[in-house]
């Protein structure tokens, strides 16, 4: 089944590009023809009216055009007969068929980019590879929405994926700056067709975010991303579903690697925005390493730099955040002198040795 939906996105992608080639080549020559017409008529003009060239064009375009002002025209039996053989007879109808030429070629190009067969030739881009097997588009909604909100230095995104043979979404389609092109990070056409050597962010999508085989796509993807010109500041970021293949992942030039998250495409932003960070909010859903404790202790408009200072000086973590009474939110890396009070406190703690409620509200009562 797979097999026939690829060569049926094939013969798409050849008979849409065989048609722009067809009508490409027939506008040319309308033109050519056009141009040709309006020069022979403009010269006999010259020759048979005595006209200046300057008035044979003036006469010829507007004939042509049906619009005739009349404060020119030909009085010869030579010169009308020209008039009538050239553009009466030839001309108009060459002229109504240029531009039916040209808006049956811009057409085909619409189409060519409603369904991903249009080459955009873009630069300083953020390329997606692969599309998520589920929720697929309400991940790049909210995926594109975190990019434009984001720091990042970009021009356009681009999505590389077969999942939308019949167009973006309507939802999708209505984003600025986003483009999608129909193919595989599989296929080096396709990598070119993208303009990969120019893209500044790469992203390379696990096809399927709960199978392990998915990393042995990803990492075909990343070796034929070697083989290409790619630009020296490139950042490329892939998922890896099974931890053991991380290390393989960065020497084929990943530079970050997480796991697939698919509620959070968040996770992936902090990954480019700030390379390294995606391990700190990995370790937020880990049970290993890092713990993030709650701690139920009573604290009266004390610093917030005291705090985090005398549970570092005890070596019992690192405070994050607290619970505001006033509003019930927890409010997280608030600015160093304000004053805190709250009930409760959340600390990252080392899971070897996490201290216990007791110390913590004994090493805040020793503040001085």
């Amino acid at each position: 089944m797979n097999a026939f939906y690829h060569f049926i996105n094939w013969r798409r992608n050849t008979r849409l590009s065989f048609e722009q080639d067809v009508l490409k080549l027939a506008l040319v020559r309308s033109v050519i023809l056009l141009l040709m017409i309006i020069a022979v008529h403009v010269y006999l003009m010259m020759v048979f009216e005595g006209f200046s060239w300057q008035d044979g064009l003036w006469l010829t375009l507007t004939t042509l055009s049906t619009t005739g002002y009349g404060d020119i025209s030909a009085s010869t039996v030579a010169g009308k007969t020209a008039t009538v053989l050239l553009l009466y007879l030839c001309g108009i109808f060459i002229l109504a068929k240029t531009a039916g030429d040209y808006f049956e070629y811009r057409a085909n190009i619409r189409i060519k980019k409603m369904h991903g067969f249009w080459e955009w030739n873009m630069s300083n881009h953020i390329l997606v590879i692969n599309t998520p097997s589920q929720q697929g588009e309400q991940f790049f909604v909210r995926l594109i929405k975190h990019l434009h909100h984001s720091n990042m230095q970009f021009n356009t995104v681009q999505i590389l994926t077969k999942q939308f043979p019949n167009g973006l979404p309507s939802r999708l389609s209505a984003m600025p700056g986003l483009a999608h092109y129909s193919g595989s990070g599989t296929v080096s056409e396709d990598l070119v067709a993208v303009n990969v050597s120019q893209a500044k962010y790469i992203v390379i999508l696990a096809k399927q975010e709960d199978n392990r085989d998915s990393d042995s796509r990803t990492f075909d993807i990343l070796h034929r991303l070697q083989t290409l010109n790619l630009r020296d500041d490139v950042l490329i970021l892939a998922e890896c579903v099974d931890d053991d293949n991380r290390q393989r992942f960065k020497q084929v030039g990943a530079n970050v690697i997480i796991r697939p998250m698919r509620a959070y495409p968040e996770m992936l932003i902090r990954g480019l925005v700030a390379p390294g960070s995606e391990q700190i909010i990995e370790n937020l859903f880990s049970s290993l390493g890092d713990l993030y404790l709650r701690y139920e202790v009573s604290i009266k408009e004390m610093p917030w730099k005291d705090i985090v200072c005398q549970l570092m000086l005890q070596d019992f973590g690192t405070a994050v955040a607290y619970i505001n009474i006033e509003t019930g939110q927890c409010d997280t890396n608030p600015h160093a002198n304000k004053r805190i009070t709250t009930n409760s406190l959340f600390v990252m703690a080392n899971d070897d040795n996490p201290a216990t409620t007791q110390e913590i509200q004994q090493a805040l009562a020793d503040i001085t």
